[in-house]
């Protein structure tokens, strides 16, 4: 699929889900067609992974230690193995925070998993990021919070209710994202890619080697952008749910925070880069102070400061326009333009969870040291 034409349709296709949206504020992400393709391919999926392995153990056991059995039984428990089902892991980890490290902020996500009506999650981790995420992993479906601090760090109170209220809302609102039951059909065909891609160089050293290499090669070359091709599509296919996720918990946010706070946090995700580079710009002159950097970093006053700034000069509605043209048919959330738009056309909510002036800062006041870190990567990253 062309570049121009994928763009197209992607803009299309946002459009739809606007206009669906437009006006009422969705409650969960509904049961699709898409969704219940994905499901049934997982199944199928499942099922043959699961064959391939007791196949393959049976071929193993049945005539031990018989060489042929053996040697076709390994290879299906390899590939058995490669494709098994993951759930996931959080990744590396900043830094974990503890409740003891920011009780006023563990006050703050109390009240605002009890207003989602949810629980808290089990893991709350910092970053560096301009960003935040909230996901569901391993075995025992354990939950994490990752607040990336730079975002955090220049929002307004409300605003820091508005990304608690929205990230909480992937754990209430059943977002397909986390559903392990997609899991397999989104992962299986490039795995399978990774599996049969030919390798850049012939690696054998005899001419019988080489030559059964170079007859599999376009065999290899054919089956590796056939699944790429059938996994990119299964992306697609799911991104539109997950498109619908965020549409939902940007829903709980303006329930939770008010529609000023996220509409003004969505409009913030929409100039993100710059704000980025301004925060990058404010931190490099704090570092090339070495006293000022390890013994009085700022914290996150200075980066408000630039942001706030950022904010006066920008024009609003030419950087939302400008988001609603970055997208694309695999990205998983809507262009944060017509999500901020979105929450303008919704009924004017005022907060039902309000974080005091005085509270917001003394959660600054927790996280300083983490902030003076978080520093230090940004100034690097951006050098």
């Amino acid at each position: 699929m062309s570049g121009g034409y994928s763009k197209k349709l992607a803009l299309r296709l946002d459009a739809a889900q606007f206009s669906a949206y437009e006006g009422t504020p969705p409650t969960r992400p509904e049961w699709t067609g898409a969704r219940v393709a994905l499901v049934a391919l997982s199944a199928v999926l499942v099922a043959m992974v699961a064959g391939l392995a007791v196949f393959g153990g049976w071929l193993i056991t049945r005539d031990f230690p018989s060489f042929f059995p053996i040697a076709g039984g390994i290879p299906l428990l390899l590939l058995a193995w490669a494709l098994r089902p993951r759930l996931g892991d959080d990744g590396d980890t900043w830094h974990e925070l503890r409740r003891d490290d920011a009780p006023t902020l563990f006050a703050l996500l109390d009240r605002v998993a009890a207003a989602a009506g949810t629980r808290l999650p089990d893991r709350v981790t910092l970053d560096a990021d301009f960003n935040a995420s909230a996901g569901t992993h391993g075995w025992l479906r354990r939950r994490t919070l990752r607040l990336g601090l730079p975002l955090f760090g220049i929002f307004t109170p409300q605003q820091r209710v508005a990304m608690l209220a929205h990230e909480f809302g992937h754990f209430v609102n059943g977002d397909p994202s986390q559903d392990v039951l997609t899991e397999p059909a989104i992962r299986t065909p490039l795995i399978l890619a990774d599996l049969v891609r030919p390798s850049e160089t012939f690696v054998s050293d005899n001419l019988w080697g080489q030559l059964a290499e170079r007859a599999l090669w376009p065999f290899q070359v054919v089956l590796e952008r056939l699944f790429v091709f059938v996994g990119v599509g299964v992306i697609a296919v799911a991104a539109r749910d997950h498109q619908r996720a965020e549409y939902c918990a940007d829903a709980l946010a303006v329930r939770l925070a008010g529609s000023s706070a996220t509409e003004a946090m969505l409009v913030d995700f929409a100039t993100a880069e710059q704000l980025c580079g301004t925060i990058a710009a404010v931190e490099r002159g704090t570092q090339a102070n070495p006293a000022t950097a390890r013994r009085h970093h700022p914290g996150a006053a200075r980066w408000r400061e630039a942001a706030d700034a950022w904010r006066a000069s920008v024009d609003v509605e030419a950087a939302l326009d400008s988001s609603v043209e970055d997208t694309s048919l695999w990205h998983d959330h809507p262009p944060a333009g017509l999500r901020a738009r979105i929450v303008r056309s919704w009924p004017h909510t005022d907060p039902s969870v309000v974080l005091s002036d005085a509270d917001s800062a003394r959660i600054d006041t927790e996280l300083h040291r983490f902030y003076a870190r978080a520093g230090r990567d940004i100034a690097w990253s951006a050098a």
